[in-house]
């Protein structure tokens, strides 16, 4: 990781974005409010009468070619126990196929439409990519505030829309049949409704807009019924209307219709301000359209369409689902998307299991809610008392039968209607007894208090029970399961089914704690990229020591000022050794001074890093331990925060097993061309080098494309990507990951630094993960 040098003139890239305009009525407001769930819930923290569970009010985003703030500093932007969600662009426009539109069709934070979201230069939409939850009277509610035409350069009966779709695939266009409520609201006041193309009302309702434009509520209620009832409010006009169809879980999209808008000139751009929905899932799985021909009988296919929007898509593991049997069952055992069952997951043959490899997650009020449809033997080939299992465990190991001890909640559903709940893998009181639907048996977990001793209301079919747990249940492993006593490898008999698998919230990297750059800010030239990055990561690799040999002995200590609250790594390599020759400082006096250099910016420090690539610099062990006591010392002297002191390797220092000094804390390993054979097996070798089990690992993955790494495109380095964040998964101690690669130049023949526009999906890539990190409770 050599220094970096600036972008020169030729390789920056300008925003590909509409020249800025002034708002000139002002901005709207909008209002919408939604219901659409089956299920009673126990009581609500927040309800669609109450405080929303989220809350995105558009500020703080960076607003900058390629990914223009969509997805920038969703941790600070949004609030409430849902926080957290990003979203998609979708092509918004009436004409199908259509591809989707150019990032900078739909911004966050333009500086002429500050903590807006912003429509430009064409027909377009965004899906927020949680569905809304239905609250316990079966009804959800969304507000916005929303502005067309904002700055009175295109038609007044431009509008905004607000829309519900069942399917996170639907196209964002107000009159598509993928829409199943629609609403318009146009800058002349005029609104109207749409179910799946069809106008709900004979005439609009009218609305007088304000100077800030149009407060829109909309109501669903009975959401889950075949005619649920939806309500509307825009700046105090009402109408209702009366939908065909339950509209259950359904994705929010937003979206505009600009006949003035262009990417070049300045022209018509339309707002939408403080979205809330009164509670989202932020993870569905409706089991649809998987290749259940392949060779996993389609557990993990399709998985980006079933489980839209997500970072990574979560993918399942089977189990043995079994009293005794340990081995993990045939994969003809449970299936996605047979023809026989369609678009469900089936368990088949004899009694098995599956695992959601991440768990789920309590929210910040410590509340977690997880919901499906059960339909155990549904053909009646087995016993009446054959069931359907959801289980939680503390353990991601576990067998996947209700009676394991280590599942701290389980709970069946016979085909006749039995329920029985189970704590610790032992009955807990009597059973109950549901109503029997042609439909299955809707199922509700919801735990409140899941970080101390957690209360659960388990409703199936409307009929509820409690119980209480004695252990904290905030990130369990969920378990799905059948019993099936009549099962045929070669004849179709007894089978059981799961649809819908909602979870309010999960934790898609549940041990990976920071999500950073290497080489933020390395010198003047290469420029402080803190301020790019602060809204997408929370860990900052940042030099602020002279790079030359030769340089005056002086600090750039107005770096500091871009970072967070112990958000930046510090690098200390040149106090000890000379930052070209890598010649041993001859005392302490410059790291002393260092010391007291930092004594203003503590508050700013994560951690400390030693000579990067000591050994292959020529650093010996004493001289590397000798900087190593010191930063320590200085630590055990009160005069630095205690934070963890960094030390990298190179591939072949781990392949030797180098020596580390015993104060590092945190092990490293860069090679930039490694399979993710390799990258495990050098996650499992700095396992064994960090003997310490509170010593952590971090890795480097490489986010873009050059010679240096031998990959030339941007689809391998978002295959790299995804590579380290399944390492990352499959082992606890790796705590961070520092990419490398932005605006560095490493002197490789053919390399150029590359910006963040080199890129597009890798960085939006990022923004998700970080959004992840970043926003968990």
């Amino acid at each position: 990781m050599e220094r970096v040098r600036a972008l020169d003139a030729e390789s920056t890239v300008p925003l590909r974005r509409p020249h800025r305009r002034r708002l000139l009525a002002g901005i709207v407001a909008a209002v919408v409010t939604a219901t659409a769930l089956a299920v009673p819930l126990v009581a609500e923290p927040a309800s669609a009468a109450g405080t929303p569970e989220f809350t995105d009010s558009f500020n703080d985003a960076r607003d900058a070619d390629p990914t223009y703030g969509l997805n920038d500093s969703i941790s600070t932007r949004q609030s409430g126990p849902g926080k957290g969600v990003t979203y998609t662009r979708v092509h918004g426009n009436w004409s199908t196929p259509a591809a989707t539109p150019p990032s900078y069709a739909s911004q966050v934070n333009h500086p002429d439409f500050a903590g807006k979201l912003s429509f430009w230069a064409q027909h377009s939409a965004v899906r927020l990519d949680a569905p809304a939850m239905t609250d316990a009277a079966d009804s959800y509610t969304l507000t916005a505030k929303v502005n067309p035409n904002a700055n009175a350069r295109g038609n007044d009966a431009d509008w905004v829309s607000l829309m519900l779709a069942k399917t996170g695939g639907s196209t964002g266009y107000v009159t598509a049949t993928t829409v199943d409520a629609g609403l318009t609201v146009s800058r002349n006041g005029k609104v109207m409704l749409y179910q799946r193309g069809t106008a709900l009302w004979s005439s609009e309702l009218l609305a007088t807009r304000t100077a800030t434009g149009f407060d829109v509520t909309i109501t669903v209620s009975n959401a889950s019924t075949a005619s649920p009832s939806l309500a509307v409010a825009v700046n105090g006009a009402t109408r209702t209307a009366t939908l065909t169809g339950a509209l259950v879980q359904p994705y929010v999209l937003l979206g505009a219709y600009l006949s003035n808008g262009s990417a070049t000139t300045t022209a018509e751009v339309s707002t939408v301000d403080d979205l809330t929905v009164s509670r989202v899932a932020q993870f569905a799985d409706n089991f649809d359209g998987a290749n259940v021909y392949a060779s996993d009988y389609g557990l993990n296919q399709n998985l980006g369409a079933r489980e839209p929007g997500l970072a990574m898509p979560l993918t399942y593991s089977r189990v043995p689902g079994h009293w005794s049997n340990t081995a993990t069952p045939p994969a003809t055992h449970s299936q996605v998307n047979n023809p026989s069952f369609p678009n469900q997951l089936s368990f088949w043959v004899a009694p098995s299991a599956v695992k959601l490899d991440m768990p789920v997650s309590a929210d910040s009020a410590g509340a977690f809610e997880i919901r499906a449809t059960v339909k155990p033997d549904p053909g009646s080939f087995g016993s009446a008392t054959d069931w359907v299992s959801i289980m939680l465990s503390s353990s991601s190991t576990g067998k996947g039968y209700v009676t394991d001890s280590q599942n701290q909640f389980s709970m069946t559903v016979a085909r006749d209607g039995t329920v029985a709940l189970y704590r610790g893998g032992v009955l807990v009181g009597p059973t109950f007894s549901a109503p029997i639907r042609p439909s299955g048996f809707a199922v509700s977990i919801r735990a409140t208090d899941a970080g101390a001793t957690p209360d659960l209301e388990v409703t199936v079919n409307g009929a509820t029970r409690t119980t209480s747990l004695t252990a904290a249940l905030k990130k369990p492993y969920l378990y799905l399961g059948a019993y099936i006593s009549n099962g045929s490898a070669t004849q179709l008999r007894e089978v059981s089914a799961i649809d819908d698998l909602t979870i309010s919230r999960v934790d898609p990297f549940p041990t990976l704690k920071y999500f950073g750059t290497y080489g933020t800010r390395n010198d003047d030239l290469a420029g402080n990229h803190v301020p790019d990055m602060k809204g997408i990561s929370n860990l900052h690799w940042i030099n602020v020591s002279p790079t030359l040999d030769a340089s005056p002995l002086s600090y750039d200590t107005g770096e500091f000022a871009a970072c967070p609250p112990k958000g930046c790594i510090v690098y200390v390599g040149s106090e000890f050794f000379t930052p070209q020759s890598h010649q041993q400082q001859p005392n302490l006096n410059r790291w002393n001074g260092f010391v007291q250099m930092l004594q203003p910016y503590k508050d700013k420090i994560a951690a400390y890093y030693l000579e990067d690539e000591a050994y292959l610099k020529g650093v010996t062990y004493q001289q590397l331990d000798w900087s190593a006591k010191a930063v320590q010392a200085s630590i055990n002297a009160g005069d630095i925060p205690d934070l963890p002191i960094m030390f990298t390797m190179t591939y072949i220092d781990i392949a030797n097993s180098v020596a580390v000094p015993p104060d590092v804390d945190w092990y490293g390993m860069d090679a930039y061309n490694m399979t993710e054979t390799e990258l495990e097996w050098s996650a499992n070798r700095l396992e064994q080098m960090a003997s310490d089990q509170n010593d952590k690992i971090y890795l480097f993955p490489p986010n873009v494309p050059d010679t240096w790494n031998t990959w030339t495109t941007e689809a391998q380095i978002l295959d790299r990507q995804y590579e380290y964040l399944r390492v990352a998964n499959r082992h606890p101690r790796v705590i961070a990951l520092l990419n490398f690669g932005l605006w560095v130049d490493t002197g490789a023949g053919g390399s150029s630094p590359r910006p963040q526009t080199y890129v597009p999906r890798v960085f939006a890539l990022q923004e998700r993960v970080g959004a992840a990190i970043m926003s968990r409770p």
